[in-house]
């Protein structure tokens, strides 16, 4: 009986291990299309459910694309709309794991176990993923069969089977047992918490199965209790997000509450002339198999078939609910950036650090904007910006040590050779956004400086600073495009401001130097200006670092 048991835990040690093996990856190896089927996210629900599907059936985890879109939501790439197709496309992609271990294919564990070590000790990533996955498939399968061996022992062990009598939810008299079907689902939900993956429990109940331990009914209320278990994952994940992340988290687990629900109410109808109760009628006409393992893993798929197509249309309903439940406070509608779940998957952390970085050029340019307009403008509205820049200017150092940190870890990763080259760009780049704040800074000294002077600037010294000016808001104007993947729209423009800019304050500074020389300017005035335009070529020239990089960045992000 001990040795039973050591070895049915093995079995699922195995089976667990050889799942993560084989859904990692895959992750890994589908990483680089996931901003393709990204794309798709915001076309509408029915899209975000295929999407979802997909995306789960190529990882084989529904736990990993669920957090993964949660931290799509919380780093603002993602609505909560869309991100409920997403989520309910995921369980049904999920149910690919239990189709899977349900087929008898025991000739190629070994095979695959072999292939999988040996593919394993190449040097090069993308064959590296190739041989875990292979790997982890035949691992998994190896530890169902162990499992799956030992259950069928121990089916004829009369203390073992009172054991699963207590939650047996086969028909008495007609009619199934409420309290054993609760106390199944109770099960389920519980195992499914502890392993955190509903795949996983999914295996454990065909073994269960295959091995005569339980029966159709029991192992259908015992998945019906794993998928409200697999939403802890999803729920933990959302605990440090912002409030729109929460709402997916919530969403998800009403989705397999209600689903559970409509499912289980099926229980206690009865089909026609035979008696057996609705849902598995269903589920062994679609079978057409005495097969259990078979019939477990279909009922597992047509419950989130069944729930998806149902839930699909209400799914603006829902989202307004979660919104009831769990109110978004104005200041969370603001962008917020570097989710970390999102570092799983370093295209994607690449596309999040690109956004960042848009908002980081923002609010550096929202700050060499107002500075420039000290001098021309005292209006409240620029006085009030004028008084926020020391807080801006910390937001902006802020955010660069989180990015900073951000693409430290993402480069302990496994990188491809282009997400490689790619780091150390935005690591430039968030560089260049921050000194254009510091430059702000100085800008504004300068400029005040000039003002306390009591001369001021003369009228053709005004009419070079505007003309800069209007220079500089195209120059970022086209260093936001090319961040936003519009290269070539902005970047041959970028390059012509770039010389523009050089040129133009070469000049300015040639034509104040003369205006020194023949006295119509103060020499304390010509200080300050001359400084300001050697400012102004710095901020340029750090813009035209960020549109020069794009080429590499656009190539990940």
């Amino acid at each position: 009986m001990l040795m039973s048991l050591f070895t049915i835990f093995g079995g699922l040690a195995i089976f667990i291990y050889g799942m993560k093996l084989m859904s990692d990856g895959l992750h890994k190896a589908a990483g680089e299309r996931m901003r393709m089927i990204l794309r798709f996210f915001s076309s509408n629900r029915f899209v975000a459910v295929l999407a979802g599907t997909i995306v789960t059936a190529v990882i084989q985890s529904s736990s990993a694309t669920t957090v993964m879109v949660i931290g799509f939501v919380n780093a603002g790439l993602l609505s909560l709309l869309n991100s409920l197709g997403i989520i309910f496309g995921a369980n049904i992609g999920t149910t690919i794991t239990a189709q899977l271990v349900a087929f008898d294919i025991e000739w190629v564990i070994m095979p695959c176990i072999i292939i999988g070590v040996i593919l394993t000790f190449v040097t090069r990533p993308s064959w590296r993923g190739r041989g875990e996955t292979i790997l982890g498939f035949g691992l998994l399968f190896f530890g169902m069969y162990m499992m799956s061996d030992e259950l069928k022992l121990l089916a004829n062990n009369q203390t073992v089977l009172s054991m699963f009598s207590f939650f047996d939810c086969a028909p008495r008299n007609g009619w199934m047992p409420f309290g054993a079907v609760l106390g199944a689902i109770g099960i389920g939900m519980g195992v499914t918490m502890i392993i955190q993956s509903s795949s996983a429990c999914s295996g454990i109940i065909i073994a269960l199965g295959a091995g005569g331990l339980i029966n159709l009914y029991t192992a259908v209320a015992l998945v019906l209790g794993s998928n409200i278990g697999t939403t802890i994952t999803a729920q933990m994940a959302a605990i440090p997000a912002n409030r729109i992340a929460k709402q997916a988290a919530l969403a998800h687990t009403l989705f397999n509450v209600i689903g559970v629900i409509l499912v289980v109410s099926t229980f206690w109808l009865r089909w026609g002339d035979t008696g057996e109760p609705v849902f598995f009628h269903i589920v062994n006409v679609l079978s057409g198999s005495s097969d259990l393992p078979r019939r477990i893993a279909n009922a597992h798929t047509l419950f989130n078939v069944f729930t998806t197509l149902i839930l699909t249309a209400f799914i603006p309903i829902l989202a307004h609910i979660c919104e009831a439940i769990i109110p978004v406070r104005e200041p969370e509608l603001k962008f917020q950036s570097l989710e970390k779940h999102l570092q799983k998957s370093p295209p994607l952390a690449l596309v999040q650090t690109v956004s960042a970085l848009r908002e980081m050029l923002h609010e550096a340019w929202v700050m060499i904007d107002c500075a420039l307009k000290t001098y021309a403008r005292n209006d409240a509205a620029n006085q009030a910006l004028v008084k926020e820049l020391p807080d801006r200017e910390e937001g902006i150092d802020a955010t660069q040590a989180q990015i900073t940190e951000y693409l430290s870890k993402l480069m302990q990763l496994r990188l491809t050779e282009t997400q490689a080259r790619a780091v150390p760009v935005l690591l430039h780049c968030t560089n260049d956004i921050e000194r254009i704040g510091d430059h702000a800074a100085i800008i504004l000294e300068q400029i005040d400086q000039i003002k306390a002077s009591g001369v001021g600037l003369s009228s053709l010294a005004l009419g070079e600073l505007e003309q800069l000016h209007t220079l500089l808001i195209e120059q970022v104007e086209c260093a936001s495009g090319v961040l936003n993947k519009q290269v070539a729209q902005y970047l041959p423009r970028a390059d012509e401001l770039k010389e523009q800019i050089r040129t133009l304050t070469e000049k300015f500074e040639d034509n104040h130097i003369q205006r020194l020389k023949d006295g119509s300017c103060l020499p304390v005035i010509g200080v300050y200006y001359i400084e300001l335009l050697a400012e102004i070529r710095k901020v340029s020239r750090h813009i035209a670092n960020i549109t020069d990089r794009t080429k590499i960045i656009e190539s990940v992000a």
